[in-house]
């Protein structure tokens, strides 16, 4: 059903909210330095250990939402 990336990427972010795992998703994908240079630019913020922390931290407060989406 999920044809483009867009929807996948949605139909992701969408599974994540619902099963309150967005931050330790995004966390694990921000895990390794060496592919974040390769996929941001040097001025993106997962790059900066300060609003990397900042980003999960609010990503973390946001587990505790109860999320009722369509799956």
């Amino acid at each position: 059903q999920l044809k483009t990336p867009v929807g996948r990427g949605r139909a992701f972010l969408r599974y994540c909210l619902v099963h309150r795992q967005l931050a330790e998703s995004l966390q694990l994908c921000l895990l390794d330095p060496e592919s974040l240079c390769e996929w941001y630019y040097a001025r993106s913020p997962f790059l900066s250990p300060k609003w990397r922390a900042e980003i999960l931290g609010s990503l973390y407060e946001l587990d505790s939402v109860t999320f009722h989406l369509a799956l």
